[in-house]
């Protein structure tokens, strides 16, 4: 014992009354440092068969006190919210398992282990009875070696109270083979033989600057777009000897698609141009560089090859009609026609390529519906008539989607609810069931690509921190950084009294005190994208998203009382006064502005603003401002001011390329929005009367992605950090 603890810190050992173990995994009793029993164990076991269903922890949090006041006083949400392909009688085991209460808990793990078994007999093609450890080896050992992967990704094991009898420790090793077993059946029995178990990812960059990416027919090469602050270059990679050509210079530029010709020779590529931001172009160029020559004018995604190659097929967006049309041209981009028009939000991250199916009769692509609801829709197009038909509907974002060889499936990324980050799925076709294909800590993004054979493919895996500062008077020099640790924290506005409303990672409205401390989630149920302010001191306004779509939402203070004033809604803002709120919303023609009374009514139309974008009220509550799209072909993008009550604009300013996150400068005579030069993101300023814009902060590093002025207007909130991303390679799933 001496020998065993020699090197072991006093503060390392336990002690009466001291809760012991991964605090993640405690059950309620012992986050208490109460006296302790096998039951204790079944929870933290019922804890690990909930991160194996779902991918995730049951209870989370930054902090070991948030979590353990989640362990006490939260219920999860439930696995199939996260998960809807796991049974139900799996749900109600995992469910009875974390039973807070220990007398409603299983009251051994033979009662647990009989549960799994009766499930996995119950869901399995033939009714086998698992008598004994070693049928339960057995089956798990024919399950094949799929199942021990998702097993390897439990980040703790159970813990195992001292004092516990060893047969009961062999129970519970038994529930763990069921339910191997359970999981490695269902991966065996896929309608084609996807093997993760035998995957290899492969990272092909680290620079954090990939942003677009693409893999030669035979994955020989793999292309992609380099990110440098405002800069973005094109890069060649040959994959066996891990070498880099740069094939296009960097310039003030922005590329949307890439893709190689199927004889992998060309590469063609979707950019803009320096002086038209909103508008695309596709070029074509041999692989190793030269000149490039343009084929389509107004693309918004990579092109789609057809199987015999002499054809290609693209989106774009129409911003005007609330639609995505889905469009084919000849491979020299002559012969340009539409296909389908679908009503769908057409902003870039809803728009991220079309798919081709191997058999050549069918196009796949994912889009924003905007029709009676908005959700998110992998549809099937029908290359013969135009014809469209939903495949697979998620209120959670849908990357580009690739068809696999045999053309009964698909891969596409699909987003994890409040983790904020996509996982790589496959979806049958054509019954639309989903399958997880990856199961890590990545976030695979939008676009993904495979070779001809599809049996490599490529993605990119992003990263992003993202944290709160405050600069008084708004000088970076004094700025301090208020949150910090890996949750990321964005949105920031200011909240009732001397508190802050921020935006996380997962989507909540938190808030927070001006120094940072006491961070509190007010309404665990809503989930928060666009928009957030107060209204006076007696409401706070938001939108929430669900199933029917973006709902504007008014709570108390505290979050209580939830009441929706409009469906279909973006930015939205509550007048100083509190009384009255403004908010856009996505109608069938275009984007519109309404004016609503915070204590509910029918909403009052002001004013069209295609494109989508901000809308602010200004300090004084007198004037409106929203941003939209103006001209044709080529977009611009401009800010419109009217009166409150509605009217013709008084004032309409171009802004600059590459400017995002409008707001009203604190004395209302100007616009404010951030500019990245040089690899750095800056707050600047534009008056309302003209003249050349001026540099209010100047940061030489990181990114913004918000700000907001305190009510006095004398500091400015930030949301401050950076962002990564490298392309990454997936082989030897077959």
């Amino acid at each position: 014992m001496t020998e065993a603890t020699a090197a072991v810190s006093v503060e390392d050992l336990t002690s009466p009354g001291t809760a012991v173990g991964t605090v993640a995994y405690m059950s309620p009793e012992q986050a208490r440092g109460k006296d302790l029993d096998g039951r204790t164990d079944l929870f933290s076991f019922g804890t690990v068969l909930y991160e194996m269903a779902t991918g995730t922890l049951p209870f989370r949090g930054e902090t070991s006190a948030v979590i353990f006041e989640a362990i006490l006083g939260k219920a999860p949400t439930p696995p199939l919210r996260i998960n809807p392909s796991l049974p139900p009688k799996l749900e109600e085991i995992i469910n009875k398992a974390l039973e807070k209460d220990r007398d409603l808990r299983y009251q051994s793990a033979a009662e647990m282990r009989a549960d799994l078994k009766r499930l996995r007999r119950d869901t399995g093609s033939g009714h086998v009875a698992a008598g004994s450890g070693s049928v339960a080896v057995a089956a798990a050992s024919e399950s094949g070696k799929v199942a021990s992967a998702q097993v390897s990704a439990v980040s703790a094991p159970v813990p195992v109270e001292k004092g516990l009898p060893f047969g009961a420790i062999a129970v519970v090793g038994l529930v763990v083979i069921a339910a191997v077993a359970f999981a490695g059946y269902r991966m065996l029995h896929r309608h084609h033989a996807l093997n993760p178990q035998n995957m290899e990812i492969t990272k092909l960059t680290d620079s954090g600057k990939a942003s677009l990416v693409a893999i030669s027919p035979d994955g020989q090469y793999v292309m992609y777009v380099k990110r440098e602050g405002e800069r973005q270059s094109l890069w060649m990679r040959n994959v066996p000897t891990r070498s880099d050509v740069q094939v296009l210079a960097p310039e003030v530029v922005s590329f949307a698609g890439l893709t190689f010709s199927p004889d992998g020779n060309y590469i063609y590529f979707v950019r803009s141009d320096k002086s038209t931001e909103l508008y695309n172009y596709l070029y074509v160029m041999p692989v190793l560089g030269g000149t490039p020559r343009q084929l389509v004018r107004d693309i918004d995604t990579p092109v789609s090859f057809s199987p015999d190659g002499k054809q290609f097929a693209f989106m774009r967006g129409v911003p005007n009609a609330t639609a995505v049309q889905l469009r084919i041209a000849s491979a020299d981009g002559t012969g340009d026609r539409l296909l389908a028009q679908l009503p769908a939000i057409p902003v870039p991250p809803a728009m991220l390529g079309p798919s081709w199916s191997p058999d050549g009769k069918k196009i796949a692509l994912s889009i924003l519906e905007a029709g009676k609801q908005i959700h998110w829709v992998l549809d099937i197009v029908q290359v013969a008539d135009g014809s469209e038909k939903p495949l697979y509907t998620a209120t959670e974002f849908l990357g580009r989607p690739v068809w696999l060889s045999e053309g009964d499936s698909l891969l596409v990324s699909m987003g994890l609810g409040k983790q904020n980050r996509s996982q790589i799925w496959e979806i049958s076709y054509p019954e639309g069931e989903r399958r997880r294909f990856t199961n890590d800590l990545s976030n695979y993004g939008g676009r993904l690509d495979l070779t001809r054979d599809r049996n490599t493919l490529v993605g990119l895996d992003q990263k992003q921190s993202s944290h709160i500062w405050i600069a008084p008077g708004g000088k970076s020099e004094a700025a301090t950084q208020i949150t910090s640790g890996e949750t990321l924290d964005r949105g920031v506005y200011p909240g009732p009294g001397n508190k802050l409303l921020m935006r996380s990672e997962d989507s909540d409205l938190v808030s927070i005190n001006a120094d940072g401390s006491q961070r509190i989630t007010l309404i665990p149920e809503v989930r928060n994208y666009w928009a957030h302010s107060v209204c006076g001191d007696r409401y706070l306004l938001f939108d929430s998203s669900n199933g029917s779509g973006s709902q504007l939402m008014r709570s108390d203070l505290d979050g209580s009382n939830l009441v929706k004033l409009a469906d279909k809604v973006g930015e939205s803002q509550c007048s100083p006064d509190g009384k009255w709120a403004a908010y856009r919303a996505a109608t069938q023609s275009a984007d519109k502005i309404y004016r609503i009374q915070v204590e509910g009514g029918t909403p009052t139309e002001l004013a069209a603003a295609p494109g989508g974008g901000d809308t602010l009220i200004s300090p004084d509550g007198n004037f409106i401002a929203y941003s939209f799209q103006e001209g044709s072909p080529v977009p611009e993008v401009k800010l419109a001011v009217i009166p409150a009550a509605g009217g013709a604009p008084v004032h309409v300013v171009p802004m600059p390329g590459g400017a995002t996150g409008f707001r009203w400068s604190p004395d209302g005579k100007a616009f404010q929005y951030v500019l990245t030069r040089n690899g750095a993101g800056n707050v600047w300023e534009q008056q309302i009367s003209g003249g050349d814009p001026r540099q209010i902060t100047h940061f030489t590093s990181g990114l913004i992605f918000d700000f907001s002025w305190s009510r006095d207007g004398k500091q400015l909130l930030l949301s401050r950090g950076d962002r990564s991303s490298d392309v990454v390679m997936i082989s030897n799933f077959h």
